[in-house]
């Protein structure tokens, strides 16, 4: 089963909602948000080629970003927990076909 990236980039960018640089080097300060976006990020180099990866990344920074900003306040650091695990099962299941490890 062939998965398209621009499929990959809209799942992720609808998943991640309201959710805001580099993934690796910077972190948003909870767990399960840190975990899910280097898991996600080290599928999408190591199974997408690097020509297609362009837009799924901007997406995976873009929900990085996003999340680190709601992380700086209390409120926002509270919900990422359970929005950081729901977002990761859903993604999960739409990148199965890449056998991604999880």
């Amino acid at each position: 089963m062939r998965i398209s990236t621009l499929a990959l980039a809209s799942a992720f960018a609808a998943l991640a909602g309201s959710a805001l640089p580099a993934l690796a080097q910077d972190v948003v300060g909870v767990a399960s948000c840190d975990s899910f976006l280097k898991t996600y990020s080290a599928c999408i180099t190591e199974k997408i080629p690097a020509n297609q990866r362009s837009s799924v990344t901007t997406a995976i920074e873009q929900t990085q970003a996003n999340w680190k900003a709601a992380a700086a306040t209390p409120e926002g650091k509270a919900k990422l927990d359970t929005t950081c695990k729901e977002t990761a099962e859903k993604l999960k299941k739409e990148v199965a076909a890449l056998n991604c490890a999880w």
